[in-house]
């Protein structure tokens, strides 16, 4: 018989992420991690900024969004995570394993970085930037809030680089994104045209 790894992050008695309001019941933890997140990522891009795009910048993000909520924010996830994707039938997204995350964000941001995006026109952007971000968001370095985390860096790089990109749109449309970027993180059947379509009316209505 194989064990399962305990997940630290989690209750003893209930499968609910431990956190700073010793909630117990998962939906009413989701109605407060929504409601706090949504007035940081307000003011997010005033309280992080700079030129510097690395994993510092991303667990900086995350640690602003999510401090109130979790005392791991802003911290390398240390187990493993599966999530079952109704997108995928059920099945889950092959994200990093721990002690391989900090070396597969940097090359992935290492390649966003790398791009001459003042080159590219906007179909080009949207193909491109919607894959290496979906690299990144596959790495999961965090045990929750990876999305919103991966989305507000990419909107502040995007703005440094001259694609600036609609983020009230993204907002309001958090669910087709989430589930664009699995689409985009599904190995040899990965499917980008989801993603590449809402990323360039970010782009296009930024």
């Amino acid at each position: 018989m194989v064990m399962k790894e305990k997940d630290i992050y989690l209750y003893d008695d209930v499968p609910v992420l431990k956190n700073l309001f010793g909630i117990k019941n998962e939906e009413l933890l989701d109605m407060v991690e929504r409601d706090i997140t949504y007035i940081k990522l307000m003011d997010v891009d005033e309280k992080i900024n700079g030129n510097e795009f690395n994993y510092d910048r991303l667990k900086a993000i995350h640690k602003y969004i999510f401090s109130d909520i979790y005392e791991w924010a802003g911290c390398e996830r240390i187990v493993p995570i599966v999530k079952g994707e109704k997108v995928l039938g059920g099945d889950t997204v092959r994200y990093s394993i721990p002690g391989c995350i900090e070396n597969d964000v940097g090359a992935a941001i290492n390649n966003i970085n790398s791009v001459r995006w003042d080159k590219l026109d906007i179909n080009e952007t949207a193909d491109k930037f919607s894959k290496l971000i979906a690299a990144l968001w596959q790495v999961h370095p965090f045990r929750e809030g990876n999305t919103r985390t991966v989305m507000t860096f990419a909107t502040q790089f995007a703005e440094a680089n001259g694609f600036k990109m609609n983020k009230q749109l993204l907002r309001e449309n958090a669910n087709y994104v989430r589930d664009s970027l699995v689409k985009a993180s599904d190995g040899p059947y990965s499917e980008y045209d989801y993603l590449v379509r809402i990323i360039k009316e970010a782009i296009e209505k930024g």
